[in-house]
């Protein structure tokens, strides 16, 4: 994978330019790398745009929705939130990963928790949501470009 190329997104490009090559990539790890190394500070938007995407993999939005402090949504299980767009983002990716819409690739997913924290889980997820607190196999592409 070429590295100059997300580097290129994520710090040359207009938010118009990577929206429109996020949404037309065919890539899958192309998706993960830029998403790993996404600066939430800058929205949902173009996190949204790679969730959007058919080829975007279980293992990229499993990532996403933690990256996008997904753990507090399932800890919790709060529809209150003082962030709205926070809570829409959220409990939409936590019910298309929950309805297995997201193709399983082989791009490694490790469950970014604690011991602790996938214990007090195990015992309040439903069937369905074992899949936040399951590490996917496959090749690692946790990069940081």
């Amino acid at each position: 994978m070429n590295t100059e190329i997300i580097q290129n997104l994520l710090y040359n490009k207009s938010l118009k330019d990577v929206k429109n090559i996020l949404s037309s990539c065919t890539i899958p790890t192309m998706l993960h790398i830029y998403a790993f190394n996404y600066n939430w500070d800058d929205g949902f938007d173009l996190p949204q745009t790679i969730i959007d995407n058919p080829v975007c993999t279980l293992s990229t939005a499993l990532m996403i929705f933690y990256l996008g402090d997904g753990y507090l949504y399932l800890s919790e299980k709060n529809e209150s939130s003082n962030d709205p767009d926070w809570l829409f983002f959220i409990s939409n990716l936590y019910n298309r990963i929950c309805n297995y819409t997201f193709p399983n690739e082989s791009i490694e997913f490790t469950v970014p928790l604690s011991k602790v924290q996938i214990y007090k889980l195990k015992k309040q997820l439903e069937e369905n949501e074992m899949v936040f607190i399951t590490p996917i196999e496959g090749e690692n592409f946790d990069i940081t470009v």
